[in-house]
C-alpha cells in the first residue's frame, strides 16, 4: 500500500516503487538499504497499514483520503520471479541457522528486528526477508532491499468496500463505518 500520485515517476516520491523515508519500520537500516515493505495478501497489507493496537476500532472514508498534494492510498502490487531468493523467517531452518527464536522476529523492539535484518542483508545473497505478520500469521510480510527484482508492478484503487479491506476488518473484528453492503 502505497501513497500515489499519477504524476510521478515509479521511483518518485508518489511513485509506486518509491521507497519512504526509512528509520521508522520493523527492518529499517537506512545507511545500508532502503526497505519496500510488501505482504502476500492484500488484506494483510492493509491490516499492517491500518490496525493499531488492541482496542476496538473503527475503519472510516477519512484513511482513505487524498493528501493535500493529490497522492491517494492505492494497494500496489509487485511480483517477483517465483525463485527469488527471500530468507523465509517463518522457515524453522532459517531460524536455528540465525539463533533466532519466533519472539525476536516478531517482537516490537524494532532494534532487536533491526540487528538480525541487517545480519540477514550482509549475507548478500537475498533479494529480501519474509516473516509472518505482527496482525494474524497467516499473512506474510516482506521486506525487499532490491527492488530491481520486481518484473512487474500495479495499483488498485481501494474503498471501503475493497474486498482486501473488508476481509482484513473481519479478520482483525474492526468495524467498517460507510461502507456501501
Amino acid at each position: 500500500m502505497l501513497f500515489y500520485h499519477e504524476n510521478a515517476a515509479p521511483t518518485e516520491r508518489g511513485g509506486a516503487l518509491y521507497v519512504p523515508a526509512q528509520g521508522r519500520g520493523r527492518i529499517d537500516n537506512p545507511s545500508h538499504y532502503g526497505a519496500l515493505y510488501v505482504g502476500n495478501s492484500a488484506a494483510g497489507v492493509c491490516a499492517e497499514v491500518f490496525y493499531r493496537g488492541n482496542q476496538r476500532q473503527r475503519w472510516e472514508a477519512q484513511m482513505l483520503q487524498p493528501l493535500s498534494t493529490g497522492d491517494r492510498r492505492v494497494l500496489a502490487w509487485y511480483d517477483l520471479p517465483d525463485d527469488a531468493p527471500i530468507c523465509n523467517l517463518d522457515a524453522p531452518d532459517e531460524l536455528r541457522q540465525r539463533n533466532l527464536r519466533p519472539s525476536l522476529v516478531i517482537t516490537r523492539d524494532y532494534e532487536i528486528t533491526r540487528r538480525w535484518a541487517l545480519a540477514i542483508w550482509n549475507e548478500r545473497r537475498w533479494l529480501g526477508v519474509a516473516w509472518w505478520s505482527y496482525c494474524d500469521a497467516r499473512w506474510v510480510s516482506v521486506g525487499l532491499w532490491r527492488h530491481d527484482a520486481i518484473t512487474a508492478y500495479g495499483i488498485e484503487e481501494l474503498s471501503l468496500d475493497h474486498s482486501a479491506i473488508v476481509a482484513a476488518a473481519d479478520i482483525m473484528a474492526v468495524d467498517i463505518v460507510g461502507r456501501h453492503r
